[in-house]
């Protein structure tokens, strides 16, 4: 299915119109009104409230997405639900002839995201997963910057996270902090979710995509908090291309900054704050705009525009999800290397080490770090490893 600029507005159903749904809603009532639009039909297992009531106006609700779905039989399904839920959902939307515009990460599983793929081919439509950050102009014009090599040979690429989250956030719902639900994989922790978007980036700006997944994954992970995932983690990733790509990251730090991903060549490096749209390099520092992730499915619809971030290529973060489900859980964090402030718990000195970590290319496990008790687990797609001895 492609849309023409000469013909109606696309109608789409939201599947999800509370928590990021919300934003999403929102979102589409302004693009309906703009008459980009036609918010068709909204589906959630809850009620809506008053102020969403308005937004959706006089589209069809329904607590089953099936139903609404096939009542309206949409031009596009926009999915911002639980992770666990994605796969399902979308293959739904695809049965229906639909184009997608699903929330990260895709799936949680790589035997999902696989069949997920697949459906997706057979079905001949376009899915577009949430990774806001690739539609950035600081993205693209360093991703220009790599392919050029403007930056020389790439060294290596790091991801720094530091941000800091009260108790609320995992008691928000019941798949919060969850490595599964009810059997249920669900992998909703630090690296897998809200630092998703900077491991994806780091893996994409190496080529590392659908064509060319990782070839190893060494996964770190601890919990200061009590929960299944990890909310702080480190990963050292080995792309396709021979590139080393660490992450190291937390929810528990000491004062919230913005992460960064950083790309250190042979003759320069490149800063991105990619939350904030801003790019640092030798000549200095820009901020840049931002493509819409919905106007850009619009547009490859209408006019053959590349999708900024089609699910196909989106593999490779896929691979780096599995290695933290198939490897152990979280180590815990002891209580003395914790503290308290309100409802938040914080590990002293984690800011630092993030960026120890980073600079060095290095796990948690291999700085002098005490917390970092952890056995590194080492997953490649043909098989994986326990602890590292090399």
């Amino acid at each position: 299915m492609t849309l023409g600029r000469d013909r109606t507005p696309p109608s789409v159903v939201l599947v999800g119109a509370h928590g990021h749904g919300r934003g999403h809603l929102e979102h589409l009532a302004a693009r309906t009104a703009d008459g980009r639009v036609r918010l068709a039909g909204v589906a959630d297992v809850r009620p809506l409230d008053e102020q969403q009531q308005a937004l959706a106006g006089d589209s069809v609700f329904d607590t089953d997405a099936a139903r609404v779905i096939a009542e309206v039989r949409p031009a596009i399904v926009v999915i911002s639900t639980p992770m666990h839920t994605h796969s399902s959902l979308a293959r739904l939307a695809f049965e229906a002839g639909a184009h997608v515009l699903l929330e990260k990460p895709p799936t949680p599983t790589m035997a999902e995201f696989d069949a997920l793929l697949a459906a997706q081919q057979a079905a001949g439509v376009a899915c577009q997963i949430g990774f806001q950050a690739f539609g950035s102009g600081a993205y693209a014009e360093l991703a220009n910057l790599v392919s050029t090599g403007a930056l020389g040979e790439v060294r290596r690429i790091g991801l720094t996270g530091a941000w800091t989250r009260a108790a609320s956030y995992y008691a928000r719902a019941a798949w919060a902090g969850r490595r599964s639900l009810d059997g249920v994989p669900v992998m909703d922790g630090a690296l897998t979710n809200p630092f998703a978007h900077g491991v994806a980036m780091a893996l994409r700006l190496d080529g590392s995509g659908g064509a060319e997944p990782v070839s190893r994954v060494e996964v770190d992970t601890y919990r200061a908090y009590p929960i299944e995932a990890d909310d702080t983690a480190s990963v050292r990733i080995t792309t396709a291309r021979g590139t080393t790509v660490t992450a190291a990251v937390t929810l528990c730090a000491e004062t919230s900054r913005e992460p960064i991903v950083e790309v250190v060549g042979s003759a320069g490096k490149a800063e991105l704050w990619y939350t904030e749209d801003r790019l640092r390099t030798a000549g200095g520092e820009r901020r840049f705009d931002r493509v819409d992730l919905l106007d850009n499915l619009l547009d490859h619809l209408a006019d053959g525009v590349p999708l900024v971030a089609p699910l196909a290529e989106t593999r490779s973060f896929m691979q780096v999800v599995e290695a933290i489900r198939v490897g152990p859980a979280a180590t815990e964090i002891e209580a003395r290397f914790q503290r308290q402030d309100g409802d938040r718990r914080i590990v002293p000195g984690v800011d630092d080490v993030v960026r120890q970590a980073v600079d060095a290319g290095a796990l948690f496990s291999e700085l002098p770090v005490a917390w970092a008790t952890g056995k590194p687990f080492r997953w490649t797609e043909s098989g994986s490893e326990g602890a590292n001895d090399e």
